[in-house]
């Protein structure tokens, strides 16, 4: 857990509870903060050297460091699709200072020394051999329970359909606080959905689910059915306090690290962490939306702009490596900007209709400003993030209270 000092103490100990169980004083750290396997020859099971190490990494200009995020409490390896782990392999832990690790043998906590080969075998989609490890912290009151395996994924197959994408597979959070979603297309089994709630909570954590920025509407869709719904929300007084007065409704595949969440303007972009490696080139996006603007956009400080709030709506294809090897992940402050991108699909400003009361398609091809062989998007060495946000300025703390922007029924189109 990395409780960051520059935060209000209130919000420190809104970091720390999330971490850890029960109220734990300021020292009682147990968290998993590296985690990696070791393979002799890692690229005849995995797609890149750096897939055997788990996490995200630290910064965008350290893709060769990677830590785990504090919200996360199950770590998987991804093999290739045609791969296979038969042995067991040395499996690595690093954990908060001072805490102790176990792993759990028959229903008992057994010290566990990181570099212990530990049986993980997979043999194929769905068969895995997963393990739970204990990290209790150094007095001991506290604890988290990890589960770790590597798994196997389906074979890359494409849908003549296109990839659709109807956000039905809701819930709340274990604590029953804000939604959560899980990606229910079966060609899409490893997509992970991940928006700004959790570092909503962190401003708000009175604010019922419905009162988060993103949320899930069960019925009223195009087909009458559940659909997303992105509001940007006033962040109250904490917010003002951290000068971050608003939360844009946002949702998006890749990961959110809440424990970045407040630390600041450059720990917020680097909160949000877009894509996941793709197989596929994608071609167009589709879909359905309604927007309302929010009555005034804002500037950080509160300060009334001279200009329309505006939602945003976009898929970016990116490499995910760089010439060295480490991996390449786009985060808020460079995600339509970055130099890797080399596809991008994005709804216009200009085109974006205020005040429907019905639903709007919206049909957005994927410009490529380099070409790319089937061959390495087949191999993972790209990846692939969709985006809607109720509030295009939101990363920075700009936009309007109100602002709204639903969505439904999205296809993903693809060349392969």
């Amino acid at each position: 857990m990395k409780l960051l000092r520059t935060l209000p103490f209130c919000a420190l100990a809104l970091v720390a509870m999330h971490a850890c169980i029960g109220d734990e004083p300021a020292n009682a750290e147990c968290d998993i903060e590296k985690c990696w396997i070791h393979l002799d020859q890692p690229e005849t099971v995995f797609y890149h050297d750096y897939d055997t190490l788990a996490g995200e990494p630290i910064t965008v200009d350290r893709p060769d460091q990677k830590i785990v995020p504090t919200s996360v409490d199950s770590i998987v390896f991804n093999t290739r699709w045609n791969a296979s782990v038969s042995q067991p392999v040395p499996l690595y832990i690093e954990v908060t200072p001072g805490a102790k690790l176990f792993r759990m043998e028959g229903g008992n906590e057994v010290p566990f020394t990181s570099g212990t080969p530990v049986d993980l075998r997979a043999t194929a989609y769905g068969d895995y051999n997963e393990q739970r490890f204990i990290v209790r912290s150094e007095d001991g009151k506290w604890s988290r329970t990890y589960r770790i395996s590597i798994q196997v994924p389906p074979m890359p197959s494409y849908p003549p359909e296109g990839f659709e994408l109807k956000f039905d597979g809701f819930e709340l959070n274990d604590a029953g606080q804000y939604y959560v979603w899980t990606e229910t297309n079966p060609f899409l089994t490893d997509v992970q959905w991940a928006n700004g709630n959790p570092g909503f909570r962190l401003s708000k954590s009175s604010a019922k689910p419905d009162e988060y920025p993103t949320v899930a509407v069960p019925e009223g869709g195009v087909d009458g059915g559940p659909y997303l719904r992105l509001t940007t929300r006033d962040t109250g007084g904490f917010g003002r306090m951290v000068n971050m007065r608003l939360a844009a409704g946002n949702h998006f595949i890749g990961s959110f690290d809440v424990g970045q969440a407040l630390n600041g303007q450059s720990g917020a972009l680097a909160a949000t962490r877009f894509g996941q490696p793709f197989a596929h080139k994608p071609v167009r996006l589709k879909g359905y939306y309604r927007f309302t603007r929010g009555a005034f956009k804002q500037d950080r400080n509160g300060n009334p702009m001279d200009e329309d709030d505006v939602c945003d709506i976009y898929c970016v294809f990116y490499r995910n490596t760089d010439a060295s090897g480490n991996q390449i992940q786009l985060d808020g402050a460079n995600v339509v900007s970055s130099e890797d991108i080399v596809g991008m699909a994005r709804l216009n400003s200009s085109d974006v209709v205020n005040g429907s009361s019905e639903w709007l398609p919206f049909d957005l091809p994927v410009v490529y400003k380099e070409d790319v062989t089937e061959a390495d998007v087949k191999e993972y060495r790209y990846s692939m993030t969709i985006c809607f946000s109720s509030s295009i300025d939101g990363a920075y703390f700009r936009g309007a209270v109100g602002s709204e922007l639903c969505i439904d029924n999205v296809t993903l189109e693809c060349e392969y």
